[in-house]
């Protein structure tokens, strides 16, 4: 489904040349969850936005379902961390999720059996007619996840998108979009800082070194289809799987960062 093969990417300035990622080679198949982490600041966002056809590559590929990706695909969904930002606070939830239909061309009837569909699987049937701004944060969250799931990607990527709620409502949103994926088979790229996060909603964990960022291990994440905030986070091959995650990440270094002098 989705094929990375050898990319970087690098910013220049007048004064330096910052190199964000560096021969970034990855696989996906079609309907797989998988997860990416590493250090802070080591280019996962950057890597998305790649994938996302929304910040150009400075060297190698993003191949989608057979197709070079050079501007933002058709068939793509993406969640973002500031979901306030992504949604029109003068439209409805309704109008907010219907927005890629309708650049889509999608004729209304159809819109509207989408829309409906969606937002009832992500439990906000009966907040159609509210607006954003009349909504928690964790609701929110679920109009952009609704959004996303509406358009029927065939790949929907997330850049750390329950990092901004609380600990119960972040629970709450992994186990509907883990729900989700089992429902639509979407393919999902989910990029997160949080390793318990990555281990329960993954099939395979992605570890991306420092920047400029590769890839340095790949985890197979062995753990049932069906998972559960309780019994799954506590259970004796959670706790072993997350231990080697983590001890990769530990072993990889932390980004540099250039301190700028500073003159008296």
């Amino acid at each position: 489904m989705l094929r990375i093969v050898d990319l970087g990417k690098s910013y220049r300035s007048r004064e330096r040349t910052v190199q964000a990622l560096a021969g970034v080679d990855l696989s996906v198949r079609d309907g797989e969850f998988v997860t990416v982490v590493g250090p802070s600041g080591c280019g996962k966002t950057t890597l998305l936005k790649i994938v996302a056809g929304l910040l150009p590559a400075s060297t190698g590929d993003v191949v989608l379902a057979g197709q070079r990706v050079t501007e933002p695909p058709a068939d793509l969904g993406v969640v973002f961390q500031e979901y306030g930002r992504s949604l029109f606070a003068w439209k409805t939830v309704r109008q907010n999720v219907e927005l890629p239909l309708r650049s889509r061309g999608v004729g209304r009837t159809v819109r509207r059996e989408l829309v409906a569909e969606a937002l009832d699987a992500v439990g906000l049937g009966p907040a159609a007619d509210a607006y954003p701004w009349q909504l928690s944060g964790g609701m929110q969250q679920r109009v952009a996840i609704a959004r996303a799931v509406a358009y029927r990607p065939r790949l929907l990527l997330m850049d750390e998108p329950f990092s901004a709620v609380d600990a119960q409502t972040r629970g709450d949103l992994e186990d509907l979009l883990a729900g989700l994926w089992r429902r639509y088979a979407t393919t999902v790229l989910f990029v997160t800082h949080d390793i318990d996060e990555a281990v329960y909603l993954g099939q395979r964990v992605v570890v991306l070194g420092a920047s400029p960022a590769g890839v340095v291990a790949q985890f197979p994440i062995d753990l049932p289809a069906v998972r559960d905030q309780l019994d799954t986070r506590s259970s004796a091959r959670f706790g072993e799987l997350r231990a080697q995650v983590y001890a990769q990440v530990r072993r990889t270094p932390q980004p540099t960062r250039r301190v700028p002098e500073v003159t008296r």
